[in-house]
């Protein structure tokens, strides 16, 4: 008969172990709990700490994860890439034809290669007219990003050619809104720009969500004579096994190439690939890296002010220590039930963070400004919730395990004749944590300071026009309305933009109205070439460039712009048969005509000659931060840089109030138009800082967070100082100290602790805000004036601190206190 041994097997031994440490954890738990039902106000206050400085991480890591760290929503993201021409006057823009073609036919680096531009399209029906948003892309575009239609199909290789029938791919957002999602939208014709479009396709929304269609885009014929026309983005799938980085250096070299063998204003080109993720972010990385750094000091100063108090909590129970001990407890199992707690209460702080972060993430979204990218792509999802789970846990044994460490490094078994053994070791730890939150903090408030001090210097600064009382909206022109079969219409100013303006003005009201093709502030191309007859000519391609607009009479004075010399459009100057005139800002004359005599001096502007007949003041087209840009304007008659013009009223009534009024106007002009966009100059200006008023609205709010919260570990800390002291300050007023002396002695080791504290954080501030300076306007990175600021506020607000603690010590009552 066989014999039968059973002997322990590794996974009973180890599964028996794990079974008993699970129950113990469990035990720690229930009594942790049990612990905190004892001292609600503890908890209160740590997970009110925990959550804000939780919940702001996970605020910020959503913006961060969904700006900067989400995959782009194509197949193979890495190998889609963004391509700009380099040029001695620009660090990166947009190309001409010929300059496409050649890097089309002659990179080997991409699979797929599209050129586009960015717009507007008017979609016209029986019964209205809307302006869409429209990309006009080349026949690879689609195939660059590589996303299938939800129906139908995208470009073909031929749709770009000319003479092809016009086709339009439409966005789902625009399928599902004006065609109710019907599939028998493939194969109806739309007018667009009044020309009738084929619809083949619609394409996910997630593709470009703020596009509604695509449009093949059609060379013009003269296109390869057009060299020093830049007008086209550039994007490209590389091909199989390239990097972006071996495509960058393919095309730099192939640039030298072209460089080399054609005309002398392509030898000083280059090229540069981006991926297309980094392309769409590069301005938003720096702010978003700061708030993220920002952000992750106040969680320190949080689990700071925790760690400080679990001490003060472990002092009062320096005698259920010792009984432990005593009882056979070792130093690890102390440390387990202690961490238990610090565990179980950070898991309490997430749950009051989520709900901290969901009304945080939608505040930050309501004043994030529309050119954040990527905003549909933020929100709370699941890497967001592993992030939350794991700055939980982290700070769970962070500020759980230094306390545990200082308790059980304390005496024990004294704690039998003493509440609070060790107290001594534990007071120096607790000043130490306080000296690191004032240091932490004083480095935010100098940062949010300096940020403070160069955005309102940035809002006094003047746009160089008046901005009170002025409406802005945006006509919906088409293309086609511009031009004839023999070019531009010379006749449109007659028949439609004065016509418009003169219904405008004689609104109730209205008191001026002008009418312009790029409005200031918003953006700025440098994209015009021009030459001044009589100068030495340049090399072809090396002529200076400027800002250029068509305006109409009366812009000038309805935004306040001054006329410094000469005078103002008329009527007449664009009509038919007219001399050119141009009308240059007082940058432009600076650069060429310092003498003064600006006035009947002549540009060449392509093939004609213009005659300067007025010099206005300085405007900031690109914004309040960007100085003011040479600048011509024209009569008006088209719209350079866009597909609409902007109409700009002053009013003597709240502008919003007559926009109705000025719709119901221009519709009586011709019903076809569309009016949107419609802002007031001042929402315009407000709107080109958005960026900057977020990063300073939360770095503010982390630096008054931070501010809150380390001031309270100090008064926490003088607080226990004085309630463990109060026996001797009873002693030394019964022997005849006065109040005046308690209170001096208290202050005196408050404002120890947070001079030290300055100390540290100023010498901290001074070498982090250096990564500040990109973000700063009119101060630098050590503004004395903020520094000195910041440093009284500071000051000020640890005095309070450290008063409120020491006025209560000198109400002890000797008597009693010799009796405690």
């Amino acid at each position: 008969m066989a014999r039968v041994s059973f002997q322990p097997t590794s996974i009973g031994f180890w599964g028996l172990h794990l079974m008993g440490f699970v129950d113990s954890v469990f035990a720690d738990a229930r009594f942790a709990l049990r612990t905190f039902m004892r001292s609600p106000g503890f908890v209160a206050a740590a997970v009110l700490c925990l959550g804000l400085g939780i919940g702001a991480n996970v605020v910020v890591f959503s913006v961060v994860h969904g700006v900067l760290l989400r995959p782009l929503p194509y197949p193979e993201p890495d190998r889609i890439v963004s391509v700009v021409e380099l040029r001695p006057e620009l660090s990166g823009g947009p190309v001409s034809w010929p300059t496409f073609w050649d890097w089309r036919d002659q990179a080997t680096v991409f699979e797929h290669l599209a050129a586009f531009t960015t717009g507007g399209a008017i979609l016209r029906t029986e019964s209205d007219s809307e302006r869409l948003e429209a990309t006009r892309a080349t026949g690879d575009y689609f195939a660059v990003h590589g996303v299938p239609p939800v129906l139908g199909r995208t470009f073909a290789p031929t749709d770009d050619q000319p003479g092809q029938e016009p086709i339009t791919v439409l966005s789902e957002a625009l399928w599902r809104r004006r065609f109710a999602s019907n599939p028998a939208v493939l194969g109806q014709r739309i007018l667009l720009d009044d020309v009738p479009h084929t619809v083949v396709g619609v394409i996910p929304e997630f593709f470009d969500p703020g596009m509604d269609l695509w449009l093949p885009l059609v060379a013009p014929p003269d296109a390869r004579d057009r060299r020093n026309s830049t007008v086209l983005s550039v994007r490209g799938r590389l091909a199989v096994g390239v990097s972006v980085a071996t495509a960058d250096q393919h095309l730099k070299e192939l640039a030298s190439r072209l460089g080399a063998a054609g005309p002398a204003s392509g030898k000083d080109r280059s090229a540069r690939v981006d991926s297309l993720a980094e392309a769409r972010t590069r301005l938003w990385v720096g702010p978003l890296r700061l708030l993220l750094g920002a952000v992750a000091l106040v969680l320190l100063i949080a689990c700071a002010n925790i760690a400080n108090l679990l001490l003060a909590r472990a002092g009062a129970r320096g005698q259920e220590f010792a009984v432990r001990a005593a009882l056979g407890a070792g130093r690890a199992r102390v440390i387990q039930q202690l961490l238990v707690e610090s565990l179980l209460l950070s898991g309490l702080g997430a749950v009051f963070a989520l709900l901290v972060a969901r009304w945080g993430l939608d505040a930050l979204m309501a004043i994030a400004p529309e050119t954040m990218p990527r905003r549909e792509a933020v929100g709370l999802d699941g890497p967001v919730f592993l992030y939350l789970l794991a700055i939980t846990g982290t700070c769970g044994l962070g500020f759980g395990l230094v306390p545990a460490l200082q308790v059980t490094g304390w005496n024990l078994r004294a704690g039998l004749a003493s509440a609070s053994p060790g107290w001594l070791g534990s007071r120096r730890l607790r000043s130490m944590l306080v000296v690191g939150e004032l240091a932490l903090c004083l480095i935010l408030l100098v940062g949010a300071g300096l940020l403070g001090r160069g955005f309102f210097l940035l809002l006094g600064t003047s746009p160089g026009i008046a901005t009170e009382q002025l409406l802005t909206l945006h006509l919906g022109i088409p293309d086609s309305r511009f031009f004839t079969s023999d070019g531009l219409d010379t006749r449109l100013p007659g028949t439609l933009l004065e016509p418009i303006l003169d219904e405008v003005r004689a609104l109730p009201g209205v008191t001026a109205a002008g009418m312009t093709s790029l409005l200031p502030i918003q953006r700025a191309w440098s994209n015009a070439r021009y030459t001044v007859e009589g100068e030495d000519a340049p090399e072809p391609g090396r002529e200076p460039r400027a800002e250029r607009r068509a305006s109409s009479p009366g812009f000038f004075s309805t935004l306040g712009i001054p006329l410094k010399h000469g005078r103002d459009f008329t009527p007449q100057d664009s009509a038919p048969g007219q001399p050119g005139v141009v009308i240059i800002n007082e940058a432009l004359a600076r650069r060429h005509f310092q003498d003064g005599g600006a006035l009947g001096r002549q540009l060449r502007l392509g093939i004609g000659v213009h005659t300067i007949v007025g010099v206005v003041g300085d405007v900031r087209q690109a914004g309040l931060e960007q100085a003011p840009l040479p600048e011509f304007h024209v009569p008006q008659g088209r719209p350079w840089g866009d597909d609409s013009l902007v109409l700009v009223i002053r009013t003597s009534v709240p502008p919003e109030t007559v926009l109705p009024s000025v719709q119901a106007a221009v519709r009586r002009v011709d019903s076809g138009i569309p009016v949107f966009r419609a802002a007031t100059m001042e929402q315009v200006v407000t709107q080109s800082l958005g960026a900057r008023r977020l990063v300073l609205s939360l770095l503010g709010g982390f630096a008054a967070l931070a501010l809150i919260l380390s001031t309270h570990g100090l008064y926490g800390v003088i607080s226990l100082l004085v309630a463990q002291r109060t026996r001797e300050f009873g002693i030394r007023m019964a022997l005849g100290a006065r109040s005046g002396d308690v209170l001096r002695r208290v202050l005196t080791q408050g404002a120890a602790l947070a001079g030290l504290g300055l100390a540290v954080g100023l010498g901290g501030a001074l070498a982090l805000t250096r990564l500040l300076a990109s973000q700063l306007y009119g101060v630098s990175s050590w503004d004395p004036l903020t520094f000195v600021g910041v440093t009284l506020l500071f000051a000020v607000v640890a005095l309070l601190a450290c008063w409120l603690p020491a006025r209560r010590a000198t109400r002890v009552d000797p008597l009693q206190a010799m009796r405690g």
